[in-house]
């Protein structure tokens, strides 16, 4: 995605870059019929300002802008929790754009924050790509991603080993001796279960176990969706032995099928999730889930978003941690 620039404008319009500024800016000393114009043209070439530009040369706003996925999803809080804490030690705000999992929402905000508000923006959501984050990076937005590992000089990101922390769920399970292992993983697009889902494979050919593309389902990642994919898994003829989930919530949907079915968690089913969120602890049973360090993750993107801001690049990655609870024992 490549952003047109006033040039481009100026040289469609056939005039000088200040008179398409001005004429933007609503400026006096331009006629209305060269105003309409100008003003065509850049719609047509879906021209936006580079407000960066123009507040670079100002003082900082004291504000950060941090784009999340889904407020309602317990992990989301407590990551906010973290970079808030983080931030007002510092005298910064934090402005929250959440995007419910809506990839119009994402752009719309990352639109905004680029306008000026922002001293710098953290994400973490899924949808917006990669050229998106870049082109904002490369006009001068400091940018640190969070569970997205962005190599590139102007964007630092602080992520989970989501590999690391599929393959020890999964291997978690095959050392209780299950080998018939489904993983009901997130949406398709994202990195994030593109990274688990390997970590689970890994864990499949390291025990001499075939990979089978049937046990794999990629879903929204709410409790709804694991309801659904667990009840289609264990009511067919080779239903699986264990299921892993993209994250708690989903876990929580596979929890509730079995119970309906009749399906005794651990005895007959084992689970694992993803997140270790408040919840995992009271479920019944309690869950086995792989723990993210959410509050750190907050608060070390912050830090690092400071870091950025001072012309220090620097990214991090986290070890998870399996933290077993009730859902699971030995087949």
């Amino acid at each position: 995605m490549r952003r047109v620039n006033i040039q481009e404008v100026a040289k469609e319009a056939g005039v000088s870059p200040s008179t398409v500024s001005r004429a933007l800016n609503g400026f006096p000393g331009i006629s209305e019929k060269t105003r309409e114009r100008i003003v065509e043209i850049a719609r047509k070439l879906n021209y936006r300002p580079n407000y960066r530009g123009q507040i670079l040369t100002t003082q900082s706003t004291k504000n950060i802008g941090l784009l999340i996925t889904d407020i309602a999803n317990p992990f989301f809080p407590e990551l906010v929790m973290g970079a808030e804490e983080y931030a007002s030690k510092s005298g910064y705000t934090v402005l929250l754009g959440n995007t419910s999992e809506s990839e119009e929402k994402e752009t719309n905000y990352l639109d905004f924050f680029s306008r000026g508000p922002v001293d710098g923006i953290i994400i973490s959501a899924s949808r917006v790509s990669n050229e998106h984050i870049i082109m904002l990076a490369e006009e001068g937005l400091p940018i640190v991603v969070i569970n997205r590992i962005l190599e590139h000089p102007k964007i630092s990101y602080v992520s989970t080993d989501m590999e690391k922390g599929g393959y020890l769920a999964t291997m978690h399970l095959l050392r209780l001796g299950h080998s018939k292992i489904a993983f009901i993983n997130g949406p398709k697009h994202s990195e994030v279960s593109q990274r688990r889902l390997e970590g689970y494979k890994k864990a499949l050919k390291e025990a001499g176990i075939d990979y089978n593309s049937d046990l794999i389902s990629f879903n929204v990642p709410v409790s709804e969706s694991g309801y659904k994919e667990a009840i289609k898994l264990l009511c067919t003829g080779e239903a699986p032995t264990a299921i892993f989930t993209y994250n708690d919530v989903m876990a929580f949907g596979v929890i509730k099928a079995a119970k309906e079915l009749g399906i005794k968690i651990p005895e007959e089913l084992s689970v694992v999730g993803f997140d270790d969120i408040f919840f995992s602890s009271f479920t019944d049973p309690p869950l086995t889930t792989i723990k993210q360090f959410k509050e750190e993750l907050g608060r070390m993107a912050v830090e690092l978003l400071f870091k950025l801001m001072e012309g220090e690049r620097e990214s991090l990655l986290i070890e998870p941690e399996l933290i077993i609870r009730n859902t699971t024992s030995r087949r």
